[in-house]
């Protein structure tokens, strides 16, 4: 299974896409399918009106597995 992770840099959280399905950490309750759209949005660019917006594809970072738990053990 390829899981890629992400820094959500606009909301300051961490996001994953693990077969398929995107993931944000929530601290205290740990990873949690992301039913509100926040990694896909900005993987997308959607910005509520188009798609492909590059302002909304610049608040994401794609960072390696190392980073991601650096940042969430913070």
């Amino acid at each position: 299974m390829e899981v890629q992770y992400y820094r959500i840099k606009d909301v300051g959280c961490i996001g994953k896409m693990a077969d398929d399905i995107p993931y944000v950490y929530a601290k205290g309750e740990g990873w949690k399918v992301d039913n509100e759209n926040i990694l896909m949005d900005r993987l997308m660019g959607y910005d509520g009106e188009v798609i492909g917006s590059t302002a909304e594809m610049d608040n994401i970072d794609e960072i390696s597995e190392d980073e991601a738990l650096s940042l969430i053990l913070q």
